[in-house]
């Protein structure tokens, strides 16, 4: 536990890790808090799980097609420039749909666009963070900085779809759009106080274009002989399981009848579980071992969600989707430290936006189906066979 303690103080050592975090969690409520509102909002115009299958879609389905171009790209630029861009537009685009809420033009076709909008800046976004991560901290301290981004990550999950329950009970869900808003402002004003280096881009260039950079990225990841298997089981966990998290709405209102206080607190219990991984990983320290502890939490993930899916009692659900959450964090944060640990620095941002692809994009289509399935067999029949 000492250690553990240890590892924890020595990370927020680094001023440029403890400055960027101060505005990495409330931007991470904020966005958590807009996702919760946004479901809710497509819910409300729609009643249609279909359509918070498209909605979650239009968000994911750009990671897709874009994470290998912006890996590319980051292995070009500076990964700071590209932060401080994408950080830019989702400022704006929060502000936008709190606009567009707060006069009562939204409709859901708008609802949508701002959601594709977002998933085609996020790519670039998350591809930036990944990369500007082990410019932070020193090699020592890179797992323990992984496994804090991951806690502040689900401390989020609990506090904004908390937050975004109450304010969307108590004043309406544009005042989550708005408050989220403001937090990216934050958040962008911390990632313009970082001190970086000025040669922290790739460590070399292709020579050959864009597109022969992609597919270096695509058969240096498929024959290594860990980060190809390691993404592999990526792409079944994030078809089958993660999409769950946006089917909540729907167990909220349809199957809970708990309205959105209910939806506060569905969202918040898969917080506290991986709230609860990311502590573990964090006091874990090291990588020996994580290989094995990555595929049983993929297991438990599954059986959890089976649980969950299959019970009638509210609490009992809750405590399932806690498991869920300890869970998903652990192999995701351990699957992303094993990756950033073992791959070439050249090759490091098109890698880890081929993570990022498959954490954030496959979902996209686990949501859509799921969305579609659930109109014709129900909610808790579909997560369960997912």
């Amino acid at each position: 536990m000492a250690s553990g303690f240890h590892n924890l103080a020595a990370v927020f050592s680094h001023r440029n890790y403890a400055i960027t975090s101060v505005g990495y969690g409330p931007a991470l409520v904020g966005l958590w808090a807009q996702r919760i509102g946004v479901g809710w909002l497509a819910w409300n115009l729609t009643h249609s799980p279909t359509w918070l299958g498209l909605i979650a879609a239009a968000d994911l389905v750009p990671t897709i097609i874009l994470s290998p171009i912006a890996g590319a790209i980051i292995d070009r630029v500076h990964p700071l420039r590209m932060t401080l861009i994408g950080q830019t537009a989702t400022a704006l685009q929060s502000i936008t749909l709190w606009l567009l809420t707060a006069f009562g033009v939204i409709d859901v076709y708008i609802l949508f666009g701002l959601a594709v909008l977002l998933g085609i800046n996020n790519p670039f976004t998350t591809s930036a963070r990944m990369n500007i991560l082990p410019l932070l901290v020193t090699p020592m301290d890179f797992p323990t900085a992984i496994a804090v981004n991951s806690m502040l990550f689900n401390l989020a999950r609990i506090l904004g779809p908390t937050f975004a329950g109450t304010l969307i009970a108590a004043s309406g869900v544009d005042i989550v759009f708005l408050l989220n808003g403001l937090a990216q402002v934050g958040f962008l004003v911390t990632n313009m106080m970082l001190r970086l280096p000025r040669t922290a881009a790739g460590a070399r260039r292709s020579k050959g274009g864009l597109v022969s950079e992609v597919r270096e990225g695509f058969v240096y990841a498929w024959h290594h002989p860990g980060i190809g298997p390691l993404l592999t089981l990526m792409v079944l966990t994030a078809v089958t399981s993660r999409p769950t998290v946006d089917m909540l709405p729907g167990f909220a209102d349809r199957v809970f009848e708990r309205g959105a206080q209910g939806l506060g607190w569905l969202g918040s219990a898969i917080g506290v579980g991986g709230v609860g991984g990311a502590i573990w990983l964090s006091q874990r320290g090291g990588i020996a071992g994580l290989t094995r502890v990555i595929v049983m939490n993929a297991f438990i993930v599954g059986a959890a969600l089976v649980g969950f899916a299959l019970v009638q009692n509210f609490w009992v659900a809750l405590a399932f989707l806690a498991v869920a959450g300890f869970s998903m964090v652990v192999s995701g944060a351990g699957t992303q430290t094993l990756l950033q640990s073992s791959v070439d620095n050249a090759l490091r941002g098109r890698v880890m936006a081929l993570f990022s692809l498959l954490y954030r994009g496959m979902p996209a289509a686990g949501s859509l189906f799921m969305g579609m399935a659930a109109e014709v067999i129900g909610l808790e029949a579909t997560v369960a066979t997912a």
